[in-house]
């Protein structure tokens, strides 16, 4: 990816990552409108919006003022995948017990884990028998 403007890493960043400009504009807090006008070279993001939509684009704020080659985002292809809310939300809940409490809530998340493929693992099993007789 190697574009001279602003405008045109946002866009073609963004569309790398499969993003509309209303989930971007989402996740920088600004509006959609805003998203369009940086991508137009209307106006450029600065101060936290920067950092945002850096983060946003999973790349550096360097790269996406200047296009710095040393300075590239990873090919969306080679990203780890990103949570999704939930998986946010379960961290962040977790994140917030007390150091005490963390290592019995995850015996508690196995042992459901365990319980639901032990049941999964007896459905298969009374299927396969259904199916001899």
């Amino acid at each position: 990816m190697n574009m001279t403007a602003l405008s045109d890493r946002i866009r073609l960043r963004r569309i790398e990552l499969n993003i509309s400009q209303q989930k971007l504009a989402d996740a920088v807090k600004v509006s959609h409108v805003t998203v369009f006008k940086w991508e137009n070279g209307d106006t450029e993001p600065k101060g936290k919006n920067l950092f945002r939509l850096s983060k946003a684009l999973r790349c550096t704020p360097t790269w996406l003022l200047y296009g710095d080659e040393d300075q590239a985002p990873l090919p969306a292809s080679d990203l780890p995948v990103e949570l999704d809310d939930r998986q946010t939300k379960l961290l962040e809940l977790f994140d917030s017990l007390p150091e005490s409490e963390k290592d019995r809530h995850l015996s508690d998340l196995e042992l459901k884990v365990d319980g639901f493929n032990a049941l999964f693992e007896e459905l298969l099993l009374a299927r396969k028998n259904s199916k001899k007789k």
